[in-house]
């Protein structure tokens, strides 16, 4: 995920589910997704494991993870390299405010950076 904003590609290399964490009101909207794999993330990245129920919510093969120090910021109109933009699932409240909280720590640290793709 890093290697694609780092060499300044504008879409990724490969098709792979995201979890949209922020849609704002403007026009276009802007969509901040963060990439879901079912590689495990090395230590040094922000992530967060995803459990069975939440995989089986969100319509996700388990295992999987949350990467949190990246984010791909979108607009709406300019979106067109996603598959389909119909959700597959949806994560639990209780679990999006935990991923919330961990984004905030993240970022509060500074390791927390996007991706500004067009």
């Amino acid at each position: 995920m890093g290697e694609t904003g780092d060499h300044g590609e504008e879409s990724g290399r490969k098709d792979r589910p995201v979890c949209l964490l922020v849609k704002t009101p403007t026009e276009p909207a802007r969509l901040f997704l963060f990439a879901i794999t079912t590689q495990k993330p090395d230590q040094s990245t922000v992530h967060i494991a995803i459990s069975e129920i939440e995989c089986r919510r969100g319509g996700l093969r388990f295992p999987s993870w949350l990467i949190l120090d990246e984010y791909n910021r979108v607009e709406l109109d300019e979106a067109y390299d996603f598959v389909t933009t119909t959700p597959v699932g949806a994560f639990s409240p209780a679990f999006v405010r935990k991923v919330a909280t961990l984004i905030k720590q993240a970022a509060a640290q500074r390791r927390v950076r996007a991706v500004i793709r067009k």
